[in-house]
């Protein structure tokens, strides 16, 4: 191969990998499980590295109560977590501290 086409085809592969530098998965926590769903999709996660855990129904319903892990690259499998109603924040950080003060204790 001539060193022009070599040099285009490096440019080239230098710009995809650029271009894909700093992609990460956008937060869904708040919106419908089929908000979510087309949300992921649109940053490019495939539908088979998405786990929805928690209640079943209707996904128009269904809201995302937790999106593990937070951004992320889109090839990462993550799992949301849906309810027909989430908890509060307020009620969620206090069961967080409560369990981690009870683990202190031991």
């Amino acid at each position: 191969m001539s060193r022009g086409v070599l040099s285009a085809m490096s440019a080239v592969l230098v710009l995809s990998l650029l271009a894909g530098c700093g992609q990460s998965t956008p937060d869904t926590e708040g919106q419908t499980l089929a908000e979510a769903r087309q949300t992921l999709s649109d940053a490019g996660v495939p539908e088979n590295n998405i786990t929805v855990t928690g209640e079943s129904g209707d996904p128009n319903t269904l809201i995302v109560c937790d999106h593990d892990p937070d951004n992320v690259d889109p090839s990462q499998p993550l799992t949301l977590e849906v309810a027909q109603n989430c908890p509060d924040e307020d009620d969620s950080d206090k069961k967080k501290k409560k369990k981690s003060s009870s683990r202190n204790r031991k």
